[in-house]
């Protein structure tokens, strides 16, 4: 709230209070016209549109709240939520494709070969039937490892 006031005038009786416009806020006693009413902090994965107020930082950035005009980039290959992301560590590693697995420490690596994975966040792969491979990052299912070529003097 506000004291609404005229300028040039001292105030007095014929002052009321009026409500500072949505998302705006000015401390007790410290308003006297509507221009005195600023922007309130915004939340944790928030910035600060000076026009609009309070915006949710946009998926795969981050933001403290307060009245920062801007968020921060998530690490590649790590996303956040829309609006979720608090600070830094609110960025999490993205799912991998398939014939990937995730590392924590560096994020997703292919699989070596005669290992596949189905991808998502497992943090390994598995290895190929004996007998069977698959080139390196291939593997995207047990489907995918194929019979290996047999030496000479061999057959299936």
């Amino acid at each position: 709230w506000y004291q609404r006031r005229v300028r040039g005038s001292t105030g007095g009786d014929s002052s009321s209070c009026t409500l500072c416009p949505e998302g705006k806020g000015v401390e007790p006693g410290q308003g006297g016209f509507q221009e005195d009413c600023d922007w309130k902090s915004c939340s944790a994965g928030q910035y600060l549109d000076e026009q609009s107020g309070c915006q949710d930082c946009p998926a795969d950035q981050w933001s403290t709240g307060g009245t920062t005009t801007s968020c921060m980039r998530c690490p590649d290959g790590k996303g956040v939520v829309t609006g979720q992301g608090g600070s830094e560590e609110d960025c999490d590693w993205k799912s991998c494709s398939a014939g990937q697995y995730l590392d924590q420490q560096s994020g997703c690596q292919d699989c070596p070969a005669d290992q596949w994975s189905v991808g998502g966040t497992t943090t390994s792969c598995m290895r190929c039937p004996d007998g069977k491979g698959v080139n390196t990052g291939q593997g995207t299912s047990e489907v995918a490892c194929l019979w290996k070529s047999c030496s000479a003097g061999q057959y299936l």
